[in-house]
């Protein structure tokens, strides 16, 4: 009788995903090599295949009991946040102020987003992270593809920034640039000062001069190297250049990633993990009552059972419903907060263009008020005085007729409209010293209207 062969599955798998094709390679407990790295013509564009795609490469041989995806299109970012924001709190409250962060940078909701981070920093009153997300619907989604081919999702992390050198992992003191799909990352380890990191985007035109001027920032170090994907960019000159398109050099990479990636204290990246959202009193609860079943074998004790734990779940997720609702709530406040202080900003710019304009034009204003009465009076008019009161100019007179206070008041108001002046209608008193009425004691007031936007009216009650 013959017995079936079962393959032994490896124990771990590493998958780099590109947009491409998919590299595959399988090793042991220790991180080394068992298999030849294998090519899987399955690509994947964007997170939200990643699921569908896995089902493509776990078809065939089988994959390791734990699986760890290195994914080109997983997007990272770094953010800086006022340490004195986040020290001393917990991890939940801590993730919600990176996905804040992180909304405000990408302009994406993270209502909906898994979040994984990594320190990288803390100097000058900033802590600065590395953060990795994904859709929460699409990581689910792919860790249940990874569970129905009976593996178990290790972590899901994009493949830039190996924490060691590429040429030597004893070197201490090296810098990297890694030359990715979209964007450049730049990093340096030193011995003292630890691991220090930067992102440059691609579609910033003057990436090349931060990247200038950060290299400048990091000082000699002693060994210095290059990593290429599919992207080629002009870089300067490294020590050691390792590039991912000829996919003879691609083993040795993952190897290192591999080592990296089965040790038992993770390595310093942000690597996205699933977390398993039940209650742990109701799976231990689930665990006694299972026990019961077996022991009793009643019908009754087991739906029992049932009825007491959908009750608890039931308890636990509404629980879970209003800390949503009310997270949800806090963080509408927070969006209305920004667009109402991005209003005043934008206010407060807009009066710092026009302000140095209307200063100068308010300088003018006597000279151009005194040209404006010379050029403008009539001929049976005669001026006797200008002066101010409070917050008017009184022009002040005699005239013949009693027409030419009017002329001169329009013309006044023709001129001098770009002032903020008001030119009231004139006031006339006719002194009847002549045999057909006249001449008329006149006054022209002008009232200070105020700088618009400047100008405050009380609040009525």
């Amino acid at each position: 009788m013959k017995f079936p062969l079962f393959k032994k599955r490896p124990a771990h798998s590493v998958l780099f995903i590109t947009e491409a094709k998919t590299f595959r390679a399988d090793v042991d407990k220790a991180g080394v090599l068992i298999n030849e790295m294998a090519t899987i013509d399955v690509n994947c564009p964007t997170t939200a295949k990643l699921a569908e795609c896995f089902g493509q490469i776990a078809v065939g041989k089988p994959l390791g009991h734990k699986v760890w995806l290195l994914y080109v299109r997983l997007p990272i970012a770094l953010l800086s946040i006022p340490s004195m924001q986040v020290d001393g709190v917990d991890e939940a409250t801590l993730l919600q102020a990176l996905q804040f962060e992180l909304e405000g940078l990408t302009g994406q909701s993270a209502m909906d987003m898994q979040l994984a981070y990594h320190l990288l920093s803390n100097k000058d009153e900033m802590s600065t992270y590395w953060v990795s997300q994904i859709n929460q619907l699409h990581f689910e989604d792919l860790h249940k593809a990874v569970k129905k081919a009976g593996s178990q999702l290790g972590g899901l992390l994009h493949p830039a920034a190996m924490p060691q050198s590429l040429a030597n992992p004893e070197h201490e003191d090296w810098l990297r640039m890694e030359c990715w799909s979209n964007q450049l990352v730049a990093l340096r380890r030193h011995p003292d000062n630890g691991l220090s990191m930067q992102l440059f985007s691609f579609d910033y035109r003057h990436w090349h001069t931060q990247l200038e001027q950060w290299l400048n920032e990091q000082g000699a170090a002693l060994h210095t190297e290059t990593l290429l994907n599919n992207k080629i960019e002009l870089l300067p000159e490294t020590a050691y250049t390792l590039h991912l398109g000829n996919a003879e050099r691609i083993p040795e990479w993952l190897a290192l990633w591999a080592g990296a990636l089965v040790r038992k204290t993770p390595p310093p990246v942000p690597m996205l993990r699933y977390q398993s959202r039940l209650n742990k009193d109701l799976l231990l609860m689930a665990s006694g009552g299972s026990v019961a079943v077996l022991i009793c074998i009643g019908h009754l004790s087991w739906h029992l059972y049932q009825t007491r734990h959908f009750t608890h779940e039931s308890e636990a997720l509404k629980k879970v419903e209003t800390s949503i609702t009310a997270l949800r709530k806090s963080m509408s406040g927070d969006r209305d907060k920004r667009d109402k202080l991005k209003t005043k900003l934008d206010k407060l710019k807009a009066d710092s263009d026009t302000l140095p304009q209307m200063i100068k034009a308010l300088q003018h204003r006597p000279s151009r008020l005194l040209a404006a009465v010379a050029s403008g009076r009539p001929e049976n008019l005669v001026l006797e005085e200008i002066s101010a009161e409070n917050d008017d100019i009184k022009i002040r007179g005699i005239s013949l007729d009693a027409v030419s206070t009017n002329k001169l008041a329009g013309y006044l108001e023709l001129k001098l409209a770009d002032l903020g002046w008001e030119i009231l209608a004139p006031t006339k008193k006719n002194m009847n010293l002549l045999e057909d009425g006249g001449p008329w004691e006149f006054e022209i007031a002008l009232r200070d209207k105020g700088i618009e936007g400047f100008h405050h009216e009380p609040d009525k009650k």
